[in-house]
């Protein structure tokens, strides 16, 4: 018996090196210099807030073969800027954006993004801006705020910008399981309809953080699309949600079966836009907003109400006339432009907005700020002193 254990152990420890050696193969060759996935950015909490690790930077390799550049400051902000500063110069012209990942561009190069084009179209008309960006993948217009009152406020903007996408309305009051969806700003409403807020938890690590430590499993999960596929199955037995993808269900990248109840989504955009309203006006920055148009509808030749996301684009428009905020859709600047070059705005393989259409929206903010008349004064007004510490 000795020997044949002898034998098969032998065999086990081949197995076992085996397959280390095929894993080591796998991670630092194939998929570690032939097939590299997109690099990692990892995410912590700080004031409350989950950002990305600040000091960091992170290439994403697309379909295409093009690549794209994140570059996270020091304060854990996608950004040009290494730093924000919570001083700044006399006569400068402090702009704050919040938004999702249409704010944060991770698919497209870090100076590319709208924020930055922005800035640059604004100094070129004589305004001496700074453009300060505020975007987290996956955050819902709920965490807008959040990220207003805890992070934005410190740096007193004269203006603040709230980019808004077709997901960000049933998502702030939707506890979508996933990896950090529990570390935003949630609104939950009580029998009689009236919204109240669910503190976020502060973003930890977990297994998912871990697996995607490694090159194998972020190219064989993400890029070859298996996390579409096994949405589900990931969902409801990882995370133990029951969030699923039906492409067939898919519109302007947001799955109508779940963005239908509005009238949540109209207390939701209420609620969470008169509490940014109350706090612009105590502060004294300029609220704007801008709203993504309906691509959809452009490509197909149709109008905005063929389209059930196009319904949020009026339940903006009438909130934000009711608040008197003023708002920006972005229907108008990409219909205008489609008309006469009928080039797309996002990319083959992802809805964000591609180069052009960040250029675009980027140009069309910039009108807009152009026309206020107090816009080069108003840092001169605010002080460029101390700045106010965060406030919770």
């Amino acid at each position: 018996m000795r020997p044949k254990l002898r034998h098969l152990a032998a065999n086990l420890v081949l197995l076992v090196g085996s397959l280390i050696a095929c894993l080591l193969i796998l991670e630092f060759v194939v998929f570690g210099i032939f097939l590299k996935p997109d690099d990692v950015l990892a995410n912590v909490s700080r004031n409350g807030v989950v950002r990305y690790q600040p000091n960091t930077r992170a290439i994403f390799r697309h379909p295409d073969g093009h690549q794209s550049l994140v570059t996270i400051n020091a304060q854990g902000w996608n950004s040009t800027k290494p730093e924000y500063a919570l001083a700044r110069g006399a006569g400068a012209v402090r702009i704050a954006v919040i938004g999702d990942s249409y704010v944060h561009g991770g698919f497209v190069n870090v100076e590319e993004g709208f924020p930055e084009v922005l800035e640059r179209d604004l100094r070129r008309a004589g305004v001496a801006a700074e453009v300060l960006r505020f975007g987290m993948d996956g955050a819902p217009l709920s965490q807008y705020l959040h990220v207003l009152r805890r992070e934005v406020r410190a740096f007193k903007p004269d203006v603040v910008l709230v980019q808004l996408i077709h997901n960000d309305f049933d998502e702030s009051y939707r506890f979508l399981k996933t990896r950090y969806a529990s570390s935003f700003l949630k609104v939950g409403f009580d029998q009689a309809g009236q919204p109240f807020e669910i503190e976020p938890s502060d973003f930890t690590p977990g297994m998912a953080d871990r697996l995607r430590a490694f090159n194998t499993f972020r190219y064989l999960y993400y890029k070859t699309n298996a996390y579409l596929r096994f949405k589900r199955f990931v969902s409801r037995y990882w995370w133990g949600g029951e969030e699923e993808y039906a492409p067939e269900f898919i519109s302007s990248a947001v799955d109508v079966r779940k963005i239908t109840d509005h009238v949540n989504n109209r207390r939701v955009a209420r609620y969470v836009l008169s509490e940014m309203h109350a706090l612009a006006q105590q502060d004294g920055f300029r609220l704007v907003l801008a709203m993504d148009g309906v691509r959809d509808a452009l490509y197909a030749g149709k109008g905005l109400e063929s389209y059930e996301v196009g319904k949020l684009n009026r339940l903006v428009g009438e909130v934000a006339s009711e608040l008197d905020i003023p708002l920006l859709d972005l229907h108008a600047t990409f219909a205008e432009h489609y008309a006469r070059n009928r080039q797309r705005f996002e990319f083959a393989y992802d809805w964000h907005w591609n180069v052009l259409a960040n250029r675009l929206v980027g140009e069309a903010i910039a009108r807009v700020l152009l026309r206020d008349p107090g816009l080069s004064a108003g840092s001169a007004q605010r002080g460029a002193g101390t700045a106010r510490p965060p406030q919770g």
